[in-house]
Formats: C-alpha cells, sequence, structure tokens
C-alpha cells in the first residue's frame, strides 16, 4: 500500500459523520499514521501523542491523566463503527491493536456496482417494517440483558455480605463507617430526585431538563419559560422517577446496613427538609446536581464539582491537579468523590457518595461496601479503627457499557474542621 493510498483513506475516514465533528480523534488518527508512514512508528507512545495531539505541556504524566488511553478506546470504537456502515467497501482498513497507538494497514472489501447499492437500497427501503420490528426485538433483548446482568451483580453483592457477618463486619468495616455501625441513632439516606414536567391533560409529553433542578423560582426559569412558549403550558414539578444508579446504589446500601443491625430511611432530595433529617446521620448519594440540598450543607468542601460536573481542588496539595476533568465521553472514565465530615449535631456524621453519571455513584457505594475495598482504603488514608478522622477521597472510575469496571485511587485529603453549626 502506498503512502498516497493511505493518506487518502485516512482522509475518506475523516469525512464521515463520525469523525467531522471530533478534531480530537481526528488529529489523534492522522498524526499516528502519518508517524507510522514515516517510519516513526516505535516513537507513537502515550507521552508523545499525549503533548503532540492532546496539547498537554511538559508536567503531563500519563498515569495520572488517561486522556490518551481513553481516547484511543474511543478511536478504535469509532472506526469499527465506520468501516461497519460507511467505509465497509473502502480499499484499505486501518486500525489499532488494543493497548498500542501504532496503526495497522489491511486490503479492505471489493467495492459494489452502482446498480448493486441501488437494489440494496430499495430492498432496505421495502423492508422498513422488518427493521422497525428487528429494533423492537434487538430493545427487548437489551432490556433482558441488562436486567440479568444487574440480577447476577445484585446476587454476587448480597453473597459477599452474607459471608460477612454483623459483629466481624462492623469491626472491619469501623473506620469507615464509624458513628454508622456503632450508634441506635438513625441513618437518612437522601438521593437525587430529578425534576420532569407534564404537557397538558390527555397528553403524553412528559420531560425533563437536565439544567433545572433547584425548586426555589423553578417556575419562572427561562429554560422553562422557553419551552412553555414552544409546547404550550407545563405541569409541574414532578419527581415520579429516581435515577436507575441511585436505585441500584440505594438497595445495596439498604442491605449493607440492615445486615449490620442498623435501620436507615430513604429520602429523595426533594422532600428532604433540614428539620427533618437533622438529628440523625446523613448520607448524600447520586449526582450532586439533582441534590440541591448540597450547596447549603454547612461544611468546607476541598472537592466539589463545577457546573461542567469536573472535580474542582480548592486546596491543591504537591503533585496533585487543581482540576480533574470528565471528558466528553462519561460512559468509558467518569469521578466519585467519597467525604465523611462531622453532622449536623453532636454525635453524627454526614457521609457523601457523589458522581455524575450512575456509573461513578455504584462505584462509590462499591467502595465503603465491599471489605477488600474498605481495607484498601483505610490503608491508604491511615483511618484510625474509631472512624472519627474525616477525610475526602477521589476516584476515577472506569466503565463498560454503563456499569462500574474498576475503581482508581486517585488522592485524598483528610480534614480536621470543627461541628458544623
Amino acid at each position: 500500500m502506498s503512502p498516497e493510498a493511505i493518506r487518502a483513506q485516512v482522509e475518506r475516514i475523516l469525512a464521515s459523520e463520525a469523525f467531522t465533528h471530533s478534531e480530537r480523534l481526528s488529529r489523534f488518527l492522522r498524526f499516528t499514521v502519518e508517524q507510522a508512514i514515516q517510519g516513526k512508528g516505535e516513537t507513537i507512545k502515550e507521552y508523545p501523542v499525549g503533548v503532540e495531539v492532546f496539547d498537554r505541556g511538559e508536567s503531563y504524566d500519563p498515569r495520572t491523566d488517561p486522556i490518551v488511553r481513553v481516547e484511543a478506546g474511543r478511536l478504535r470504537s469509532k472506526l469499527r463503527e465506520y468501516y461497519d456502515t460507511r467505509g465497509r467497501d473502502d480499499p484499505i482498513r486501518i486500525g489499532f491493536q488494543k493497548g498500542s497507538y501504532i496503526p495497522s494497514f489491511a486490503p479492505g472489501g471489493e467495492p459494489r456496482s452502482e446498480p448493486g447499492r441501488s437494489r440494496l437500497w430499495v430492498l432496505a427501503q421495502r423492508n422498513w417494517k422488518n427493521r422497525a420490528l428487528l429494533g423492537a426485538l434487538l430493545l427487548a433483548a437489551i432490556a433482558s440483558y441488562w436486567a440479568a446482568s444487574l440480577t447476577q451483580q445484585n446476587r454476587r453483592f448480597q453473597r459477599e455480605l452474607e459471608a460477612a457477618r454483623p459483629p466481624a463486619l462492623q469491626k472491619e468495616l469501623s473506620a469507615v463507617w464509624g458513628r454508622f455501625l456503632s450508634s441506635d441513632v438513625e441513618t437518612f439516606v437522601v438521593f437525587g430526585s430529578p425534576v420532569f414536567f407534564a404537557g397538558q391533560e390527555g397528553s403524553d409529553l412528559f420531560l425533563r431538563v437536565s439544567s433545572l433542578n433547584e425548586p426555589a423560582n423553578l417556575l419562572s426559569d427561562p429554560n422553562l419559560l422557553a419551552l412553555q412558549k414552544r409546547l404550550g403550558p407545563l405541569s409541574g414539578p414532578r419527581y415520579d422517577y429516581a435515577m436507575m444508579g441511585d436505585a441500584i446504589a440505594l438497595q445495596r446500601l439498604t442491605v449493607f446496613l440492615s445486615r449490620a443491625g442498623h435501620r436507615i430511611t430513604a429520602t429523595p432530595a426533594h422532600a428532604a427538609a433540614w428539620e427533618s433529617i437533622k438529628d440523625g446521620n446523613i448520607i448524600f448519594l447520586g449526582a450532586p446536581r439533582m441534590i440541591p440540598s448540597l450547596k447549603s450543607l454547612p461544611v468546607e468542601r476541598d472537592f466539589d464539582w463545577d457546573a461542567d460536573q469536573n472535580v474542582l481542588n480548592r486546596r491543591p496539595q504537591p503533585g496533585e491537579q487543581p482540576r480533574y476533568a470528565t471528558l466528553s465521553h462519561r460512559d468509558q472514565m467518569t469521578y466519585a468523590i467519597i467525604a465523611s465530615f462531622p453532622g449536623l449535631r453532636p454525635n453524627r456524621e454526614i457521609l457523601l457518595l457523589t458522581a455524575h453519571s450512575a456509573p461513578g455513584v455504584l462505584a462509590a457505594v462499591d467502595y465503603v461496601t465491599r471489605p477488600d475495598n474498605v481495607r484498601a482504603m483505610v490503608e491508604k488514608l491511615g483511618l484510625p479503627d474509631s472512624g472519627r478522622q474525616h477525610y475526602e477521597m477521589l476516584l476515577r472510575v472506569f466503565v463498560d457499557k454503563g456499569s462500574p469496571v474498576k475503581s482508581e485511587y486517585v488522592t485524598h485529603h483528610i480534614t480536621s474542621r470543627s461541628q458544623p453549626q
């Protein structure tokens, strides 16, 4: 294959819809292919790609910034998508082996004749009903797969908890759970409650706007007013649903604390008045944007979420970043924050298990309820057995098909602050 033919194939790929709106992936592909054509394949490594393609500075450290690895996964996925559709007849196939940034080149398929393409198009149009039926069956199969997968995960989780009887469980986890397990005080779990609006009576319209979460002045929000101008009057707000990730995480917390002999009350964020929860231990669970009361929580937080759901580090320590960016493809990598603070009353505790996505929330719950994870957490943070030390910890969570597959410790801060007033 000549360099000119390979370059022409790159241009065909970059002209496709999958790449025209992704400048970074286009630069990634063009850079690696050009280096390979010029015989510099041995130089295509994570650090130079991060510097040349993603504009990282000299301080760039691939161990703490996974952008090249994550974008390489996206590039492989986009190339598969391209060759499964528009590029199935292209003369050259460009690909990347997992774990490598050096492109491979192979002969592609034979082009179809134009009459052949026309016949395929006509058949496709005639069979739209079959395609719709196939799509419905596919969706049903996916739903069944996810239901079976979640059932299997929960059964495995419950078996692990069953193996850890309450006395042993309480002793091993007391460094993290402290007063949650040793006190008779009720624990309130405040979970995110997304806001929905409904159309006029008899209408099937039922919608949510992700930017509308604050209960104050909700009905006068400009975004809602603009929607009503386009769609007509909307009723609400309504809180009919919880996020799937929050629901599964809440179920796991319930099983965990119940087996330890502790009682909890689960409360959706819109119904969690301070007057009703301030006397107990409190766990905030879910996406902060769906828990408005977190903004008025009287504690100082080192790690917090900005408007774009990135993590802000208000007191960076040596080797830490002031901001941990969550890239646009949240289905592959996300962050989660686990934080402990003094409660709103003496001898009470507050625990934050927050993330902007369902996999992050599930990863945070798994991290603080599985004995092996807790042991690693106690060792990293140096927590005493009494559970009286407060902390904030940042996790990086790798995701596949909507499920957390790996959680990495990023950093933590130990906090010694006074009791909230």
